[in-house]
């Protein structure tokens, strides 16, 4: 394997791995080298490469078993997989409508000048991160700005809610972004989003929720409907 350069490290470490197991020099069941051998062996830092395995290991490429290792998945159970990640995802989608789209209007009747502070302050580290392609970062600071508009509402039963369904959230965030057929953008819909609640415009915020919700859950099932993108 080549040593990475600067810039867009994660991805390329991605293709780094990716090849090594299209050309064949990394058999199903090739158990891969330790995460410190392959950081010096590229030349990045561990963290590049645990995120580059967890996006492998999200499209099905890579299985990762704890205690023992990481190894190249049995290509014939990827695509079986993948599909059971995006019906995952399809339910923490739908759990989530109904809770975000109130919360939303709740933050835009009811948010301080610090909870707006704290709304686009995350949402600037979202733009940042989506902007370099650091999806660990980007995850974060997702789910950050999500948590801060719940939090604007002052309904302590919704941020609790919230918290519960937190996991999951940036879960389906890894899982959609590492899915090879998914191209879903929805900047726009949480641009919108933060404009509507810092105008304090409840309906606008509820439907830029709304918006981004339908994008991301009509993706989903397509892919499930058509099975686009399939690594079987």
């Amino acid at each position: 394997m080549r040593p990475i350069r600067r810039g867009g490290l994660v991805d390329q470490v991605i293709d780094v791995l990716t090849a090594s197991i299209s050309s064949g020099e990394w058999p199903p069941g090739h158990r891969l080298p330790a995460v410190t051998e392959l950081a010096v062996e590229l030349d990045v830092g561990r963290s590049t490469v645990r995120e580059a395995v967890q996006a492998l290991a999200h499209r099905g490429l890579l299985e990762v078993a704890q205690g023992r290792g990481t190894f190249v998945a049995d290509p014939g159970s990827g695509a079986w997989t993948l599909r059971l990640r995006r019906s995952e995802a399809l339910d923490v989608y739908e759990a989530r409508r109904g809770p975000e789209i109130e919360a939303a209007r709740l933050a835009a009747l009811r948010r301080t000048d610090d909870d707006l502070a704290a709304i686009e302050a995350a949402i600037a580290d979202r733009r940042a991160a989506r902007t370099c392609g650091a999806i660990g970062e980007w995850a974060s600071a997702d789910l950050a700005l999500h948590r801060a508009v719940v939090a604007a509402t002052q309904n302590p039963v919704l941020l609790r809610l919230f918290d519960a369904l937190a996991d999951g959230v940036q879960d389906v965030f890894h899982h959609q972004s590492a899915d090879p057929g998914s191209g879903v953008d929805t900047a726009a819909d949480h641009d919108a989003l933060v404009d509507a609640i810092a105008r304090r415009d409840p309906e606008a915020a509820a439907r830029a929720t709304r918006s981004y919700l339908d994008a991301c859950e009509g993706e989903i099932r397509s892919l499930l409907a058509d099975g686009a993108g399939d690594t079987a």
